[in-house]
């Protein structure tokens, strides 16, 4: 029999919060979301996270250890880790997410290979982006002569040209300019001699493309030998490590990027070097370069298209300056001033940057970036946004807290934005992953899997599919996983060996702002409860001791059992359960002011929540003694 003299509710489920208190929260303002997401087919749903699956353990390499470094270009993970097959060295790896296997790489030795960075407090994180046929990496451990590394995936080749050689490391009287003719510093050379030792590269190219300096001296001299030089391949990457030709680095780079065609270096006290257009290890003039009028050095790259106020779209490169400003760079040097895109640089004005270089990310917002203040973005236009989230709308406060933010990490995929960070304000000051959904603009989590580093996966088909994100573990060395944000029927819920598990908790319900405690007899939650499958709800106080313990059931089942059917035709472990509501058989009655709702469970097939219905009855008195 329905009780008397109580009013029903609804409370929907929309998003992630900080709020203390949901009466000044979006409503629907949730505490937590843990490992869960958005059902893909209704707004309020929420299922749990699939589990990262283990994509390699980095077999072939000795003893490795933290991924450094990370980038996706289509089908290949690029990036750096640590290994003892160098002791103390970082190698490169490619790795072709369609057949799970590495590209194995040549020209790696001790001597131009950066040093292994410590896995504990700020650090200048490496950087890698692809321009023309070269993976362009920054470090901070390389030295010396070595400022810059790279990946040359070219497949050139040069059989042509002839030049003399003189028993040391000059060869000249080349037969053309070999500038032109696609010859670059790293690229691998012998001779019809026989006299330039195997495994020698260019090391530098001269003005005119006449002559080269090798990596090796010749053991003779001889003249009009024949030259063969060579590239990389896609499956067979070379590696190479030095400085820009004709023209250095003025220092190591701390960043970066491709910017119409170019390397874009950011170099500390000089602003930006910028190579030539197509060919980024090579600097032809010393004037390719471009300084912020503000004297501030750039530390961090993101590219971003922008749209004027007449014509079509342009590029822009945008420079932050650690968390105090950013500069817009657009046009480029081969076009001269006055003329419409001449190279420029501005200043954005708005006293606004990041100091988490790993979180910046192209989006269908513009670009993202966690400031100190929160979660912002800069948007087509050059706007940059206020924090997402701010003021308990959504999620601020980890960010705000964060602990060693140069070690945040954050990619955008499928219409999610993912970010990790080690919240400073939670207990025990864990590392934690939340996301934010661009369609319905709302954060969930935090989740159990956070990423040292993270990238967008662009693998269509093949063994490592389904787009979602490849990444780098927080914690787990040498591995790299594929992690899905969208939930299918192939899931599964198994990481790193642990079943996963999930809270759904609400933050402290809305005061009935009618002076008086509540009671709640009845209640219901929209639930889908796989069989056999049990679920904890918990409604808390103010101060999180729980009012009442209560267990759900899925619907019994057996299920299969396991050899007795044909595989893909009989479910397994249970039928999983429909969506109806469950009621909530409270043991007494609960007695708040303002409670939260919780609810635990272990991560499986088929398990959704939805609204949560309470019947709420307002008692006589203002507050409990």
């Amino acid at each position: 029999m329905a009780l008397r003299n109580t009013r029903p509710a609804i409370f929907r489920p929309i998003g992630l919060s900080d709020a203390i208190d949901g009466t000044n929260a979006f409503p629907g303002a949730m505490q937590s979301l843990a490992n869960l997401i958005l059902a893909s087919s209704t707004r309020g749903i929420w299922v749990p996270r699939p589990a990262a699956a283990s994509v390699t353990s980095f077999a072939g390499f000795t003893t490795p250890g933290p991924i450094e470094c990370l980038i996706t270009v289509g089908r290949f993970a690029y990036g750096m880790i640590g290994t003892a097959d160098f002791a103390g060295k970082s190698v490169p790896f490619c790795f072709d997410l369609q057949l799970s296997a590495f590209n194995a790489i040549s020209g790696e030795l001790s001597t131009n290979l950066p040093t292994t960075q410590a896995t504990t407090g700020d650090w200048e994180p490496p950087t890698a982006d692809i321009i023309d046929s070269r993976i362009i990496f920054t470090h901070p451990g390389f030295t010396g002569a070595n400022k810059i590394g790279w990946l040359d995936i070219s497949g050139f080749t040069s059989t042509t040209v002839t030049g003399d050689t003189h028993s040391n490391t000059t060869l000249d009287t080349l037969s053309t300019n070999v500038l032109t003719a696609g010859w670059k510093p790293g690229m691998t050379i012998s001779s019809s001699a026989g006299d330039i030792p195997a495994g020698t590269t260019i090391k530098s190219i001269a003005v005119g493309g006449m002559s080269v300096v090798l990596s090796a001296a010749a053991t003779g001299s001889n003249n009009g030998v024949t030259l063969t030089v060579s590239g990389g391949t896609q499956a067979a990457p070379l590696w190479g490590a030095g400085d820009t030709n004709l023209n250095n680095l003025v220092k190591r780079p701390v960043a970066v990027k491709n910017f119409n065609g170019r390397a874009y270096y950011a170099v500390p006290g000089n602003g930006a070097q910028f190579s030539d257009s197509g060919d980024p290890t090579n600097i032809t003039n010393a004037t390719q370069a471009i300084t912020p009028k503000n004297g501030l050095d750039i530390t961090a790259w993101g590219g971003l298209p922008v749209q004027q106020s007449t014509g079509g779209v342009l590029q822009a490169l945008i420079g932050f300056q650690g968390d105090t400003e950013m500069q817009q760079i657009t046009g480029d040097a081969a076009i001269s001033a006055p003329n419409a895109g001449a190279l420029a640089i501005n200043s954005l004005g708005v006293g606004v940057g990041t100091n988490a270089p790993n979180t910046i990310a192209q989006t269908t917002l513009g670009l993202m970036f966690v400031a100190p203040d929160g979660t912002r973005y800069v948007n087509f236009i050059g706007q940059v946004s206020d924090p997402i989230g701010a003021n308990g709308q959504g999620v601020c406060a980890p960010f705000i807290n964060a602990i060693n933010p140069t070690r945040m990490a954050a990619s955008f995929n499928q219409n999610v934005y993912r970010v990790s960070v080690q919240n400073g304000a939670a207990t025990g000051q864990p590392i934690q992953e939340y996301c934010y959904d661009f369609a319905l603009k709302v954060w969930h989590g935090p989740h159990s899997f956070p990423s040292a580093l993270i990238a967008a996966n662009q693998n269509a088909a093949g063994v490592v599919s389904g787009h979602g994100f490849i990444l780098a573990a927080s914690g787990i060395n040498g591995q790299l996983w594929s992690s899905a944000i969208n939930p299918t029927v192939n899931d599964a819920y198994v990481e790193n060996g642990a079943p996963l598990s999930w809270t759904f908790q609400t933050c402290l319900w809305p005061d009935n702002q009618e002076g008086a405690e509540n009671s709640i007899v009845e209640m219901t939650h929209g639930l889908s409860i796989p069989a056999n499958i049990q679920i904890t709800v918990q409604p808390l106080d103010e101060t999180g001791t729980p009012l009442d313990t209560v267990s759900i059931f899925g619907a019994a089942s057996t299920g299969s059992v396991w050899g007795s059917f044909v595989w893909g035709a009989a479910p397994w472990d249970g039928f999983p359960g429909s969506f109806k509501q469950y009621q909530i058989q409270l043991h007494n009655p609960i007695v708040f002011k303002q409670m939260s709702y919780r609810m635990t469970g272990n991560s499986l097939l088929g398990f959704a929540a939805g609204n949560v219905y309470p019947k709420i009855e307002r008692l006589g008195y203002l507050l409990q003694a």
